[in-house]
C-alpha cells in the first residue's frame, strides 16, 4: 500500500554546484521495515543518494535537483534539517567525521540528549547500543584512541541511540573484522524485524547484503542499472562484472560451473534461483553430486611461491604498553620473523594489536620489552628517516598521511626527500599514478577527492618510494571491488620483483587470493602463524580471533566428504574441480 512507502525517489537527477552530474533519473521505493542495499563502484552516486534523505543535500552540499524525493512524507529540500534528523539518521563510512565529544559514553548520549530525551532513557539506549555493537567496556575511552574498527562500531552505536525511523548506513562495516561485520548486519536485520525500522545500507560486502536485503539498487555513474530482489539482481552477473560489482562468492561459483557444465543453470533456476548463501549453494551442489549430475575431478591447488631464507624483519619477545591513565598492553611476548619476498597477511579482530605491531617496524613505536630488528639491525638504534628509505606504510586512514597542495606534490614528496633526481622523481610519480588510476587528478588538492580516492593517493605515495618492504594497513577500506584488487595486485607485482609485503586486512577473500602466509592475532598475542590453507582450517583458532574463512573455503569444508582433499580458497580454484557427471 502507498502509505507503507517510507522512502520515495522519483526520477531524481542531481548535479553538485560547480561539480559533476552525480545522479541521473534514479527512481525507487522503500517500504516500512525493508532493508535496501545500495551497491555500485566508487563514484557511482551511492553516498549522494543517501545525502538526499536526511537533508545533508541541500543544507551542506548545494546543487541543482530535478525529480522528487520524500522521506517519511517529508521533502528534504523543504524541511529543516533539525526535523529531518529526527526521522533519518546517517552513519558515515569515515567515523572520525562524526565524533563530537571526548569519550565514548558521551558520544552515545549526544544525539538523544540534543532531542531532550529523558536521562534514564538515554542511559538505556546507550547501554543497548553498546551491547549490540560490541563496544561495552569502552565507554571511558576517547574515540580518537580506538582502533579503526572500534571507531566504526562507536559511530554505529551513536546512530542507533537516536532510534530513527530510517537508518542510513554508508559502508558501516568497511573497517570491521568478519565476525563483527556479520554481527552488525544481524543487528540491522534485528532492527528491521523487531523495531520495524527502515534501513538503507551502502556496502561492497555482497555476501552479507545478499543475505539480508529485501531489495537491491545498483548504481553506475549516477544511473540506476538494476533494482529488484537479491536473486533478481545478482543473477545479472555479466552486468555486475562490467561495472565492478562482485556477486557473492557462491553466486560466482554457480555461474562458473554453469559455464562448464551444460544444464546446471537450468537446474538452479528451477530450484529457486541462483544461490546467494552458503546453505543454498551447499544444498544445490550436494544434490547435483548425489544425482551424478556433477562430479569432482580433484586438482591440487597451486603451491605458494618459494621465498628467501633471509630475515628482513624480526620481533624477539616484544611487549608494548600504551601509556595512559589506565595503561593498555597492545602487544604481549610477540615473536615473529618475516622473510624477504614474502606476502604476509596479519589478521585478527579489531583492537588485537595488528597496527601496533607493524608500527614497530617503522620506528613509530619502541618496544617496552624485547627487541625489534630491521634488516638485522636493532630498530631502537635506527632513525625514522633511515627506516623510511626501505619501508613504506600505507595507513588505514589516508588523511593522516596527506598534507601537500596537490596529488602531484604528494607523490613527489617522498622521492624528493630521498635525494633523487628530477628525472627519476618524474618517472616514479608517473608510474605510481598509472598503477592506481590517478592520472586525471594530479593537480587536484587531495582533500577534494573522495575517501576512496584519497586511499589511492596514499597508496601511490608509498609506491613512489619504491620500498623494499611495503606495509598495507587495511588497504581495502573505502575501496570498491576493483579498487581493492588494484592495490593488492600492485603489491603482488612488487612481491614478484623480490619485495616483501605485509598486509593487515579483514577481507578474507583478498587475503586468500594474494597472501601466502597468515599471522593471526588475538588479545595482543600471535595465536597462529602458517600457510593460508592450513590457517583457514583452524576453525577454533579463527573463531577465537573473530574471523571466518572465505565463503568458498567454508563451502569446501562442508563438502569435504565428497573428496575435497584440502582447503580451496578462491572461486576459480573450486570451480576448476567440478565437471559433468554424465547424468
Amino acid at each position: 500500500m502507498a502509505e507503507d512507502v517510507v522512502v520515495n525517489i522519483s526520477n531524481l537527477t542531481f548535479t553538485y554546484e560547480r561539480g559533476p552530474l552525480a545522479l541521473q533519473d534514479v527512481s525507487c521505493e522503500v517500504r516500512k521495515g525493508e532493508i535496501l542495499g545500495i551497491m555500485g563502484s566508487n563514484g557511482a552516486g551511492k553516498t549522494t543518494l543517501c545525502f538526499h534523505l536526511n537533508g545533508i543535500i541541500p543544507t551542506v552540499y548545494a546543487g541543482t535537483e530535478k525529480g522528487r524525493v520524500t522521506m517519511c512524507g517529508l521533502d528534504p529540500w523543504e524541511t529543516p534539517i533539525l526535523e529531518m534528523s529526527q526521522k533519518a539518521c546517517m552513519v558515515l563510512q569515515d567515523p572520525e567525521t562524526q565524533f563530537t565529544t571526548t569519550d565514548v559514553a558521551s558520544e552515545l548520549a549526544f544525539g538523544p540528549a540534543n532531542l531532550a530525551v529523558e536521562r534514564e532513557e538515554i542511559f538505556r539506549r546507550a547501554d543497548w547500543a553498546a551491547k549490540v555493537c560490541g563496544i561495552s567496556g569502552l565507554e571511558e575511552r576517547k574515540p580518537q584512541e580506538l582502533s579503526g574498527g572500534q571507531k566504526q562500531r562507536v559511530a554505529l552505536a551513536a546512530g542507533l541511540t537516536m532510534l530513527p525511523e530510517v537508518l542510513i548506513l554508508d559502508e558501516p562495516t568497511s573497517q570491521l573484522d568478519p565476525v563483527g561485520t556479520t554481527e552488525v548486519f544481524d543487528v540491522v536485520n534485528h532492527l528491521s524485524e523487531t523495531e520495524d525500522m527502515t534501513i538503507l545500507i551502502t556496502s561492497h560486502k555482497t555476501d552479507e547484503v545478499a543475505r539480508l536485503a529485501s531489495k537491491i539498487l545498483v548504481l553506475n555513474e549516477g544511473e540506476s542499472v538494476a533494482f529488484g530482489t537479491p536473486k533478481e539482481v545478482f543473477a545479472k552477473t555479466e552486468l555486475l562484472a562490467s561495472i565492478g560489482v562482485n556477486p557473492p562468492s557462491v553466486t560466482s561459483l554457480a555461474t562458473k560451473i554453469a559455464a562448464k557444465v551444460p544444464g546446471f543453470e537450468e537446474r538452479y533456476k528451477k530450484s529457486g534461483g541462483i544461490p546467494l548463501t552458503l546453505d543454498e549453494a551447499e544444498s544445490l551442489i550436494r544434490q547435483a553430486l548425489d544425482e551424478n549430475f556433477l562430479k569432482i575431478d580433484w586438482k591440487n591447488p597451486p603451491l605458494a611461491p618459494r621465498t628467501s631464507e633471509e630475515v628482513v624483519l624480526e620481533m624477539d619477545n616484544v611487549t608494548f604498553t600504551y601509556p595512559a591513565r589506565i595503561p593498555v598492553t597492545a602487544l604481549k611476548d610477540i615473536n615473529l620473523k618475516v622473510h624477504k619476498g614474502e606476502y604476509i597477511a596479519i589478521i585478527g579482530q579489531n583492537g588485537s594489536g595488528k597496527t601496533t605491531l607493524v608500527k614497530h617496524f617503522l620506528g613509530l613505536l619502541e618496544a617496552s620489552q624485547g627487541v625489534v630488528r630491521i634488516e638485522g639491525e636493532d630498530a631502537s638504534e635506527l632513525t625514522i628517516g633511515s627506516i623510511a628509505k626501505s619501508i613504506s606504510l600505507i595507513l588505514q586512514n589516508p588523511d593522516y598521511q596527506l598534507f601537500s597542495i596537490s596529488v602531484q606534490k604528494e607523490l613527489e614528496f617522498g622521492p624528493r626527500n630521498l635525494g633523487l633526481s628530477d628525472e627519476e622523481i618524474e618517472i616514479r610519480v608517473d608510474n605510481a599514478m598509472k598503477e592506481v588510476g590517478l592520472e586525471d587528478v594530479r593537480d587536484i588538492f587531495p582533500f577534494r577527492l573522495s575517501f576512496g580516492d584519497r586511499r589511492k593517493v596514499a597508496a601511490a605515495a608509498g609506491i613512489a618510494m619504491d620500498p623494499e618492504i611495503l606495509i598495507l594497513d587495511e588497504p581495502t577500506t573505502a575501496q570498491d571491488y576493483r579498487g581493492r584488487h588494484v592495490l593488492c595486485q600492485i603489491a603482488a607485482r612488487m612481491r614478484d620483483q623480490g619485495k616483501t609485503i605485509i598486509m593487515i586486512s579483514h577481507d578474507m577473500d583478498l587475503v586468500a587470493t594474494y597472501a601466502d602466509r597468515l599471522v593471526i592475532m588475538s588479545d595482543a598475542k600471535i595465536i597462529a602463524d602458517g600457510p593460508k590453507r592450513e590457517i583457514f582450517g583452524m576453525v577454533d583458532v579463527l573463531k577465537q580471533a573473530d574471523l571466518k574463512p572465505p565463503q568458498i573455503t567454508q563451502l569446501c569444508q562442508r563438502l569435504a566428504d565428497y573428496g575435497i582433499e584440502q582447503n580451496l580458497v578462491t572461486v576459480d580454484e573450486m570451480a576448476d574441480i567440478f565437471t559433468s557427471g554424465g547424468a
